[in-house]
């Protein structure tokens, strides 16, 4: 008590601030408590709280709290009672700060079995039967093995299976010569492949083709299908049919690709001299086909070269500018054409058929791809060495000199999509061989696995390695199997990932090597006679 009166004494000024007048006169009363160091007053065990306290240096009022339990410090638990094979056992473990112990039962051990003698061997049929002895405890047992089960030999032919005839076989077990009795080995079915179409389908009717079982020894070796109607091929934009003149209205509609039929007739205005008319420019491949390429800027000029509109890539709207002008006639240029593409110097439209086709044509690049291909893209020109050795050095350049498309296939050895594709793409090529290449592009596997692969699989077209060839980056393959078709001039027109049926390449075959796929030139405008092509003047019309 003296050491707080004297600390009390010493600090008289902050006992003043801290506890106050009522604190100077006996009892801190209202103020913060000036605690001194916390004293333990009963140790904490594992499982009971401890207690501690402190003392204001002031007012010698004590805090205490408890000291939480710290909960038991186990040790490993140790064996106390060995297991058997039919009683279970106990495993203890022990506090290292209370001495505690906790017991913990174990499973029996079961008994571990091992053959004394074979009192009956078992059969192929029947169950036999051994002496056991339990190596633990010593226990006997009798034991039935399981029969053996039948090892068949080679299975003998009774009746050869074929494409529509079941078979049978019957084998014979090696152990105890019980034959099997008569198996019956299920048709295998037609291989059908198409050889000859009898009957070309057109937009609106069947057609019929010839196809032959490709199964070896097949006695029933043709039939005859049905082909189904293809469906009208409807352009993606008009046709003038009737052109509209000075005197009449004229008349537009989408043609089918594939025959005459044309829908979605629509009238053609009759021509004013003062009153424009929506004139379309269009940027079209020379198969016909919009070329969506933002980057050409399409300028229109009339007659006296001067400039009229310029397209921006806003206007050119899915390969498509229009514009309405007033009814002359006008000479259209491209400009920022795409690398590989080339178009004529200027294409001419006249009012009455205001829709100008601005074609552009592709050719092969020399070099080597700055970026990834994208459909509508040109390809670069590539060569490479080929598994099959009777392709020799392949040129993309070559090959479409005499191929009116080639078929990239992306694929690797252990790729169980490609096996599963392969034999359908070969099905495929050898009926399109003669106007088709296709050019299996390998990812990484050494020429002596891929010539094994090739040979193994049955393979006819060539097979390259990627690091000849570097097309894996340039096209972003990165599932297998990828297929890229690019066609006669050398343009990428589908990418497709992911296994494809024989009716799919077949379709894509058919699609672009059939004639007229590619025009040589963009196709003439029909003239008009001069008198239709001048508007009245006074009532009348000049020339003849």
């Amino acid at each position: 008590m003296k050491k707080y009166i004297q600390k009390i004494i010493l600090g008289a000024a902050a006992a003043v601030l801290l506890c106050g007048a009522a604190g100077l006169m006996g009892g801190c009363g209202e103020h913060e408590h000036l605690f001194g160091a916390w004293t333990e007053i009963k140790a904490a065990g594992c499982e009971e709280n401890g207690t501690r306290a402190r003392v204001c240096t002031v007012c010698e009022y004590t805090e205490t709290e408890d000291i939480p339990a710290p909960g038991h410090a186990w040790g490993v638990a140790k064996v106390t009672k060995a297991a058997t094979c039919t009683a279970g056992g106990e495993r203890t473990k022990t506090c290292s700060r209370c001495g505690k112990e906790e017991k913990t039962p174990t499973d029996p051990l079961d008994h571990d079995w091992v053959t004394v003698s074979v009192s009956q061997a078992p059969t192929c049929t029947e169950p036999g039967r051994e002496e056991q002895i339990c190596s633990m405890c010593g226990e006997p047992r009798t034991a039935e093995v399981d029969a053996l089960g039948h090892d068949w030999d080679v299975p003998e032919i009774v009746k050869a299976v074929d494409c529509e005839n079941d078979g049978l076989e019957r084998k014979t077990c090696k152990r105890c010569g019980t034959p099997s009795g008569d198996i019956v080995i299920p048709a295998l079915g037609h291989q059908w492949m198409n050889t000859r179409v009898i009957v070309p389908a057109t937009c609106e009717e069947t057609g019929t083709q010839e196809q032959t079982c490709g199964r070896p020894g097949c006695t029933v070796k043709t039939r005859t299908v049905e082909i189904p109607a293809l469906d009208h091929a409807w352009q993606d934009y008009y046709t003038v049919d009737v052109q509209a003149t000075f005197d009449h209205a004229g008349s537009k509609s989408y043609h089918c690709n594939r025959c005459e039929k044309t829908t979605g007739q629509t009238e053609i205005p009759q021509l004013n001299i003062n009153t424009p008319i929506p004139y379309e420019f269009r940027t079209l491949r020379n198969n016909g086909q919009l070329l969506i390429a933002p980057t050409i800027t399409l300028i229109v000029k009339d007659e006296t070269g001067a400039e009229i509109a310029r397209s921006t890539p806003a206007d050119l709207n899915g390969g498509v500018f229009t514009k309405e002008l007033l009814p002359k006639t006008y000479t259209v240029t491209a400009e920022n054409i795409p690398g590989g593409y080339s178009c004529g110097s200027s294409f001419t439209v006249t009012p009455f058929d205001p829709y100008c086709n601005v074609y552009l044509t592709a050719t092969l690049r020399e070099g080597s791809p700055s970026g990834r291909y994208a459909v509508g893209d040109v390809m670069y020109n590539f060569t490479a060495p080929a598994a099959n050795s009777t392709a020799g050095e392949l040129s993309l350049k070559n090959i479409l000199q005499t191929k009116k498309m080639v078929l990239l296939n992306f694929w690797y050895v252990e790729c169980g999509y490609c096996e599963e594709e392969f034999p359908a793409l070969q099905r495929a090529y050898t009926k399109y061989q003669s106007t088709v290449e296709v050019i299996g592009v390998n990812q990484s596997d050494a020429m002596s696995a891929i010539e094994t692969y090739r040979a193994q699989m049955g393979l006819s077209f060539p097979l390259v390695q990627n690091s000849a060839v570097g097309l894996i980056s340039p096209f972003n393959v990165t599932g297998y199997p990828t297929t890229v078709v690019i066609d006669g001039e050398g343009v990428v027109c589908e990418i497709l990932i992911g296994p494809q049926t024989q009716a799919k390449f077949e379709q894509i075959f058919a699609k672009y090597t059939a004639d007229g796929y590619l025009r040589a030139s963009a196709p003439a405008a029909a003239a008009l006679p001069l008198c239709e092509a001048l508007p009245p003047q006074n009532g009348k019309r000049s020339g003849k």
